[in-house]
């Protein structure tokens, strides 16, 4: 039984398998820095096509409105919102 997502998804062509035994080559050749260095660097990419992603589908929005939805996606993915975050530190601010 294949464990990992990356594994069951290589293993459904030819060029997945090889190209997940490059990746896996590539970065069993790399030193630690360098590992962290790419992991920075796809992270980046990764936020990037998101906010790319939002400009297109809401191509009329300031700057300001794209970073809003932009944290509030990251948000989403534990469950929050950036309204109930803003709500979360109002209630901490006000005195007891």
């Amino acid at each position: 039984m294949i464990e990992k997502l990356e594994d069951r998804i290589a293993a459904e062509t030819e060029a997945g398998r090889e190209a997940l035994a490059v990746w896996r080559e590539t970065l069993r050749r790399m030193s630690g820095g360098q590992r962290i260095a790419k992991a920075f660097e796809l992270t980046e990419t990764a936020r990037q096509f998101m906010r790319a992603g939002i400009r297109s589908q809401h191509p009329v929005a300031t700057v300001e409105q794209i970073h809003a939805m932009y944290i509030d996606r990251l948000l989403g993915y534990h469950g929050l919102t950036l309204a109930k975050v803003r709500q979360m530190q109002a209630e901490e601010a006000q005195p007891t």
